[in-house]
């Protein structure tokens, strides 16, 4: 076939682009309120700030009132304060205030804009705060041990301490229950690096501890320890720990693992606002010292047999501490307990942690030595009735409601949260306080369970009389444990309370001393 002759380019013939006259105009007049010369009424409801409802009568007004700054307009009538910082609004605002002021724009001048005036991502606002690393994971230096040999986790503020390890195909109930156990009858080891450490020194270091703690801290002689309770300033518990007399002004604070922050914090308000002219400084070091606990009946064994202290009852008794070296770790072994057993709690440098706590396994080995974690920390705690911040407290609790009156001095003339609790509704008899409760066919009362009382309330509900605080299987009784907040709680010994269950039916549960386990202390004073 004949092949197709391509085809000839297209030529448009060449024409003329039209012409057009442009129309005279005068220059743009800037027109800030429409319509222009409204009357009062109209520029009441003339909106310039949309978020913030600023009306041109408002700026006006403003103008009138001796607000001539921009700044001073801006705080007056809220004028781009709202969340677009002005990107709506500025502009006739302030447009708006000039012509009030019968002055120029640039003379009246403008505020300071602010994020988000200037758009950003929402990616550069969260930053690197997304997934895994929502907020910063905080790790202990044996975090990779613990992964590696069976630990469940368990958030404890930005931390994550082993709840439990697991052998073989056991429950967690079951894995909980043997380290119990083994810290009772054996020996056992707990990662107390979590636990907050707060170097406070210098010349009034003692008079501001004395101020912070219920009990007096300045008279702890060198070398000893005592425990010390802190309440905010209406006289609530807010942490507790124990504190170490380090030298003539340095004492070392022991806080809750969840509450080092808040505490260092606590405690730089009240020197940079109220007590700036003391001479005091603090120091958060809770995460330069690895700390392990060793605790059980064979204790005392494990470090002899690591070698290079005394750790005797006569070199190292009760409440004391000492440095020196353990199997060649350089060592800070407390004599502190908070299973009611033998205790030892050493601190040292974090970067020997680990190795410091694999000695400690194998040199425990012959001794029955295992890991526990933070259920059997709460119910070997929870067998000597000792409290825990944020289970035996809420915020409304006073140190008074949970038997800890011991713990206030009667010499200081005032310390924070004295005058809080000397409040009329604080003095009460009728408030709830701590007592212990065991159940009359043995099992476990659900956690925060509420004990009813005979008639209803206003509402219709039925009065109660109490809640229950912490709640454990004691693995060394054999049977159900709880402490709780009663109604005139120890004035009731031995009455039986109603706790009613989700789903129906109800635990009866008696009001007992809330010590169940060596109350006079022999363990863990051998």
């Amino acid at each position: 076939p004949t092949p197709t002759a391509p085809a000839r380019p297209h030529r448009s013939p060449r024409a003329e682009a039209p012409k057009a006259t442009a129309a005279e105009e005068a220059p743009m007049e800037a027109v800030w309120l429409m319509p222009q010369g409204a009357p009062v009424k109209l520029r009441a409801k003339a909106w310039l700030d949309y978020q913030n409802d600023v009306k041109v009568s408002d700026v006006q007004l403003a103008a009138r009132e001796g607000y001539e700054s921009v700044e001073h307009t801006k705080r007056y009538t809220t004028l781009g304060m709202a969340t677009d910082q002005g990107k709506l609004s500025n502009i006739n605002g302030l447009a708006v205030l000039a012509d009030a002021l019968n002055e120029h724009i640039p003379q009246v001048g403008t505020t300071t804009f602010r994020p988000p005036y200037t758009p950003v991502t929402f990616g550069a606002l969260a930053g690197e705060a997304r997934g895994e690393i929502f907020q910063p994971l905080r790790r202990t230096p044996m975090h990779d041990w613990h992964d590696a040999h069976g630990a469940y986790w368990e958030p404890v503020g930005l931390w994550r301490r082993p709840y439990c390890y697991t052998q073989g195909g056991e429950s967690h109930e079951k894995s909980v229950h043997r380290e119990v156990l083994n810290v009772r009858n054996n020996v056992g080891l707990l990662d107390a690096s979590t636990l907050g450490k707060i170097i406070v020194k210098g010349p009034d270091a003692g008079r501001f501890l004395d101020m912070l703690y219920t009990g007096v801290m300045s008279t702890l002689p060198i070398g000893k320890c005592r425990y010390g309770l802190m309440c905010n300033e209406n006289g609530f518990l807010s942490d507790d720990g124990v504190v170490a007399r380090i030298d003539e002004d340095t004492w070392l604070c022991h806080t809750t693992s969840g509450g080092a922050d808040r505490i260092h914090a606590h405690m730089e308000d009240w020197l940079q606002c109220e007590w700036w002219d003391w001479q005091v400084w603090t120091a958060n070091v809770t995460e330069q010292y690895a700390q392990v606990a060793v605790v059980g009946p064979n204790a005392r064994k494990l470090l002899e047999k690591l070698g290079g202290m005394d750790v005797s009852k006569e070199a190292l008794p009760f409440m004391q501490w000492a440095d020196g070296t353990l199997g060649g770790f350089r060592a800070r072994v407390y004599r502190i307990s908070f299973s009611g057993e033998l205790s030892y709690e050493i601190a040292i440098p974090a970067s020997e942690g680990r190795a410091f706590w694999e000695a400690c396994l194998a040199a425990g080995a012959e001794f029955g030595v295992m890991p526990y974690g933070t259920e059997a920390l709460h119910v070997l705690r929870a067998e000597k009735g000792f409290i825990m911040i944020g289970d035996e407290t809420d915020g409304t609790v006073i140190p008074q409601d949970l038997g800890l009156g011991w713990a206030i001095s009667k010499k200081k003339a005032d310390y924070l949260g004295k005058r809080g609790q000397e409040r009329s509704f604080l003095t009460d008899p009728d408030r709830w306080k701590l007592v212990g409760l065991e159940t009359l066919d043995g099992s476990v009362i659900p956690d925060g369970a509420i004990a009813v009382a005979e008639g209803k309330n206003a509402n219709g509900q039925r009065n109660t009389q109490g809640r229950v605080t912490s709640s454990y299987h004691s693995p060394t009784l054999g049977k159900g444990i709880a402490m709780g907040l009663v109604l005139r709680g120890p004035d009731r010994m031995g009455e039986v309370l109603d706790f009613p269950k989700i789903g129906g039916g109800s635990v009866k549960a008696r009001i007992v001393d809330q010590v169940f386990y060596d109350k006079e202390g022999a363990k863990q004073n051998v």
